[in-house]
């Protein structure tokens, strides 16, 4: 993405914009118009491990995230927690999903820019307890059906008979099926007695295996 920050590069204010901030002082810029806004956040936080941009609208955060997409592949849409939208989001859980992602993009410590609004900043936010609230799950080692099942429960996971969409796991003849939240595929693990044989993603169609895996780490499918 080197070629995106060249033009930026040879402006004589942007050299001076970035030695401001990184001396951490405020800087305000006016009369950019709407196609290079992104471009100058983009080229003014290169470096950050973690970046943050807020807008006033939850439509125009979208906008935003799917348009820095183009610039940054570790943006992440973090929404506000309107009580309306909640109540009205009866047949899925898509802004509970967007919001939950982002806190374990922070958890994991892993670089992210994250899109957001003023009003879900404003939203006091427990973050989780890593030994409490993650399941750490690795092939060869030990797992009780019964206490996995659970402490799913007590994250916000739904006991189904098969899983079909985020935030549900099954548990059957010795396979355990998690579809975490955060996730594009379930997991199956497979067990032996109560050692753990097997861990792999299949899709939700097909019930095909995707990947074999070594470990997995379920994160909350709500927040606490």
């Amino acid at each position: 993405m080197q070629a995106l920050l060249k033009p930026l590069r040879e402006l004589a204010e942007y050299e001076d914009i970035q030695t401001l901030i990184k001396k951490k002082q405020t800087v305000s810029l006016s009369g950019l118009v709407d196609s290079q806004k992104l471009h100058m956040i983009y080229g003014l936080a290169d470096g950050f491990k973690y970046k943050v941009i807020v807008t006033y609208s939850d439509i125009k955060a979208k906008e935003l995230y799917e348009e820095y997409k183009f610039y940054d592949r570790n943006v992440m849409l973090y929404p506000a927690k309107d009580l309306i939208f909640f109540q009205a989001d009866i047949h899925g859980n898509q802004l509970v999903r967007e919001r939950v992602k982002t806190l374990r993009r922070l958890m994991e410590r892993k670089p992210v820019t994250i899109v957001t609004t003023y009003a879900a900043l404003m939203t006091p936010q427990v973050m989780w307890d890593r030994e409490r609230d993650v399941i750490d799950v690795n092939c060869g080692g030990t797992l009780q059906e019964t206490e996995l099942a659970k402490r799913l429960v007590a994250m916000g996971y739904e006991k189904t008979y098969q899983v079909e969409s985020p935030g549900q796991f099954s548990v059957r003849g010795g396979i355990v099926d998690i579809f975490d939240l955060t996730e594009e595929n379930p997991y199956r693990i497979e067990l032996w007695g109560d050692e753990v044989e097997s861990i792999r993603s299949f899709d939700i169609l097909s019930q095909r295996s995707i990947e074999k895996l070594e470990s997995i780490s379920v994160y909350p499918a709500t927040e606490f």
